[in-house]
């Protein structure tokens, strides 16, 4: 469909409707996106090594020790 004849169609639409027609659009455009995303293959451990943690990662934190 040409988009010029979208635009015809949307002259005739009244106002109170642009704004959900707004966000069909923006629905469209993220399925569209959506499955364009899940194409790229998925690498496990591509990451591996440069994500650090410190030792104490899990430790209690000091500010909170009144409300344990």
């Amino acid at each position: 469909m040409n988009t010029a004849i979208i635009e015809q169609k949307l002259t005739l639409v009244p106002d109170e409707y642009l704004n959900e027609i707004s966000e069909y659009i923006d629905f469209i455009l993220f399925r569209a996106h959506e499955k364009n995303f899940k194409k790229f293959k998925r690498t496990p451990g591509i990451m591996n090594g440069e994500i650090c943690m410190s030792d104490d990662f899990d430790a209690p934190l000091d500010d909170f020790k009144e409300y344990m």
